[in-house]
């Protein structure tokens, strides 16, 4: 059987390494300078085998609607994501846990509305913003003088229109990542993973320096999250909305009790490295099984993993592009794998293209060998303007 992989980043190279250890003739669209069998989108109409999209982008834009065989849900279920007022008005009607929030059109509805809330100030856009649309702000002015140029479209270039102001919990943050048939789901391994660009997890936020897992979580917390899960999919169906694919719960977890604080229809980056690396077999089988809308088996990890990401000077700003990568064969051992994400393949020499360039992930039945393998592999791998943090692995409250 074939399959395509949609997209570009290591999320999307991890999972066609797990199909590729299966046997599978693995394709990639676009894919990056690591990945091999890259095709053009529009290739994809002749394509025969499985479609697997691994970002938002193209589940919001339709293309399980345009093309047959995609394990994904079409534009109208991806409204979880791609509408954040959408989504937050689901878990309103559907009585899932979700911190107090108002809907602003316009500056003078901003200014009454956020007399109900107390800094810091959380505004969110309402659509897609490439992870630029959640903005927190201490101060009630700076928070309407921002969410004002959000609204108006001034703040990001293509996003305007409502914005969400939420309440801010305190607390912690868990990512919850699960895999659909249409009627029920199994939950992948909680993965931690560590959004902030500086060791010490400060500075600003990033799409991912790095994740590791599996992480346990107590039996009465998990019992919470997989209800949420089900009254989700329950939801769905009252709106006549039939939901196949990966479907992930961003959670804040406040006096024990997690609420959600956004949806996501695709799996995360760079939790999907790890849960890949932990058991690929596993993954495979639990998407197989999901597409053809049979009893999903539980994911069981055989080993931890640890994905340190290597990232450009000036990310997750103004970054630099075109340095060339050394020490960075081989690409996978018996204990390792490095996924590529901003990287291109110049002249049979690779080069940096993006800002997370390379995911180093390491696994190993021992926590702590999985980290030190990881740390090897990315202090070996160089190029001018290498970037990484110090400290995945280490549990920040």
């Amino acid at each position: 059987m074939k399959v395509c992989i949609v997209g570009s980043g290591g999320r999307e190279h991890a999972m066609g390494y797990a199909f590729e250890k299966a046997g599978f003739e693995v394709f990639y669209t676009p894919g990056n300078g690591l990945t091999e069998n890259n095709i053009d989108f529009e290739s994809l109409k002749y394509f025969n085998g499985l479609i697997i999209p691994g970002s938002e982008e193209y589940l919001a834009n339709g293309i399980a609607e345009k093309y047959a065989n995609v394990f994904g849900p079409d534009s109208r279920a991806s409204r979880l994501e791609s509408s954040k007022i959408y989504a937050k008005q689901f878990m309103s009607i559907y009585n899932l846990t979700t911190p107090m929030f108002e809907i602003a059109s316009n500056r003078e509805e901003l200014l009454e509305k956020i007399e109900k809330f107390y800094p810091p100030y959380v505004l969110k856009a309402d659509g897609l913003a490439k992870g630029k649309g959640v903005l927190i702000v201490e101060n009630k002015d700076e928070a309407v003088e921002l969410g004002s140029k959000l609204i108006s479209g001034e703040l990001i270039a293509g996003v305007s229109g409502p914005i969400v102001i939420d309440e801010f919990l305190p607390g912690r943050e868990l990512s919850a990542m699960a895999v659909v048939n249409g009627d029920n789901f199994s939950l992948f391994p909680f993965i931690q993973d560590y959004k902030k660009i500086n060791t010490g997890n400060t500075g600003p936020n990033t799409g991912g320096m790095g994740s590791f897992g599996p992480i346990e979580i107590d039996g009465e917390l998990k019992t919470k999250i997989e209800e949420l899960f089900a009254k989700t999919l329950y939801g769905l169906k009252k709106e006549g909305v039939f939901y196949r694919g990966f479907l992930y719960l961003g959670l804040m977890i406040y006096e024990k009790t997690p609420y959600i604080l956004e949806y996501n229809v695709r799996l995360g980056d760079p939790e999907t490295e790890v849960i890949v690396a932990t058991n690929p077999d596993n993954f495979v089988e639990c998407v197989l099984k999901a597409y053809n809308k049979e009893n999903i088996p539980e994911f069981n990890p055989k080993y931890y993993a640890l994905d340190v990401v290597l990232a450009s000077k000036g990310y997750p700003g103004k970054y630099e592009k075109g340095k060339e990568i050394r020490n960075l064969f081989p690409l996978q051992g018996e204990d390792f794998v490095i996924f590529g994400a901003g990287v291109k393949k110049e002249n049979d020499k690779y080069y940096t293209n993006g800002g997370r360039v390379l995911h180093c992930v390491a696994f190993s039945e021992n926590k702590e060998e999985a980290k030190k393998r990881a740390y090897e592999i990315s202090e070996k791998i160089d190029f001018d303007g290498k970037i990484f943090r110090k400290d995945i692995g280490v549990i920040y409250a």
